[in-house]
């Protein structure tokens, strides 16, 4: 009765149409022609970095070794990325890393973001104490939590010690705790971020389907369930979009906090790439890891993007 209700509340208000395809169509070609200025600047950056990228993955060349710059090995390096164990784990790792921190800064941030919308007071100052984490870089982030998690002398183990939970967890070295802690503060530092775009959603919301809907006895979660969150899915699914690309390329917080280590229970993809090009000075391996990654983030991200935001739809 009360999904009847919300749509009939929704039908009232709603545009009877969207407009014919053919002009739908049209919007998208005028839309398609204003990206072609930058795609002229930016291309054939990508085109040279592209190409000089390829080039030096065919190449074995080692910074510790003088001439190997020169020293064509054609398919190795990508043939040896296959069966690279360490490179299994960092995509373990990332999958990991992703998912979980995506996947609470959405929960926790469209929540808050619904909280934050109503009236209470001290909303302006809740509202910009909520940016601090956002704006603080990722490797000033790390080096803040690093310091609340050491454990002889952080502050996070001096409060569980007073709770009677131990004072001497050390949640960076141990393999077992590293990544959640790494994935905690992801969260606590990137959640106002989903929070914001949420909050820009909710606030452009038309006002008169929810009217409508409160006319006709529709409240609290059915409101929430029929209207605010269906309406509210195409901001969802973009700010789910950035924030799952943005985590991916995750690479200053966790090698600040962890180095990849202890081991590589953390070691996300990007940090591998970092090792292998400039700790073990492997440029050749290090660069064709670099664009079998590259490749393997577009060939995902892509289409997801296309679903999420319904081009697809569109096109048709």
């Amino acid at each position: 009765m009360s999904s009847r209700i919300v749509s009939a509340a929704r039908g009232r208000v709603a545009d009877p149409a969207t407009g014919p395809a053919r002009n739908r169509r049209r919007a998208r070609t005028r839309g398609l022609t204003l990206l072609i200025p930058a795609a002229v600047v930016i291309a054939p950056f990508l085109l040279v970095i592209a190409g000089l990228g390829v080039w030096m993955s065919v190449h074995g060349e080692r910074l510790n070794v003088t001439g190997s710059a020169d020293t064509f090995v054609g398919l190795d390096n990508y043939v040896r990325a296959f069966s690279d164990a360490t490179l299994r784990q960092s995509i373990l790792v990332t999958l990991v890393y992703v998912v979980a921190a995506v996947a609470v800064e959405m929960v926790v941030g469209v929540g808050i973001a619904l909280l934050m919308r109503r009236r209470f007071p001290g909303k302006g100052i809740v509202r910009a104490l909520m940016l601090i984490p956002m704006v603080l870089t990722p490797v000033v982030a790390a080096l803040t939590w690093r310091l609340l998690m050491d454990p002889t002398s952080g502050t996070l183990n001096w409060i569980l010690a007073g709770l009677g939970l131990g004072g001497d967890h050390a949640f960076l070295s141990d393999p077992r705790t590293a990544l959640p802690a790494v994935i905690l503060v992801d969260i606590w530092q990137n959640t106002p971020y989903v929070i914001i775009i949420v909050l820009a959603g909710l606030e452009s919301l038309d006002p008169a389907p929810f009217e409508a809907a409160s006319l006709d006895g529709a409240a609290g979660w059915t409101m929430l369930r029929h209207m605010t969150l269906p309406m509210l899915r195409p901001v969802i699914a973009i700010a789910m979009l950035l924030r799952t690309i943005d985590a991916a390329k995750t690479f200053a917080l966790i090698q600040t906090m962890t180095r990849g280590g202890p081991g590589t229970s953390t070691m996300a993809i990007s940090n591998y790439v970092y090792r292998t090009g400039f700790q073990v000075f492997d440029i050749g391996y290090s660069t064709a890891l670099a664009l079998l990654t590259s490749v393997a983030l577009v060939v995902v991200i892509f289409p997801a993007a296309r679903r999420m935001l319904g081009l697809g739809k569109e096109a048709s």
